[in-house]
């Protein structure tokens, strides 16, 4: 790495209040190499790839982010349920389905309002 490409990642980490880490990782070749592609579809070059996998790393972590978020706005989260207690805990439906229900009344409707 050059002298200028060394100083602007430390700059920009400074500038910018971010710690950067080099990290090594082991990944399906076939896998990097289609994200190597997407990356170079979508910015015409690679220098962007350290970013993508960043921000594909931050999605992954979406959970932890709104928590962090809360925790800023100083909103209890500690009683937050989670997608799973809520659909385990969601009520079992009893009769038709709304749309049959809704589709009956617009038909009694419509016959009503006709000769």
């Amino acid at each position: 790495m050059g002298w200028s490409l060394r100083f602007k990642y430390w700059f920009t980490g400074i500038e910018l209040g971010c710690h950067l880490k080099k990290v090594s990782i082991y990944v399906d070749e076939a896998l990097w190499n289609r994200l190597k592609e997407e990356v170079l579809r979508k910015h015409g070059t690679l220098r962007n790839l350290s970013a993508e996998v960043e921000s594909l790393i931050r999605s992954s972590l979406v959970d932890e982010e709104v928590r962090s978020a809360f925790n800023e706005l100083e909103i209890d989260v500690s009683g937050v349920l989670s997608p799973e207690e809520i659909e385990r805990d969601r009520p079992k439906l009893r009769g038709p389905p709304s749309e049959e229900l809704v589709g009956e009344m617009r038909g009694r409707r419509l016959a009503e309002a006709l000769p």
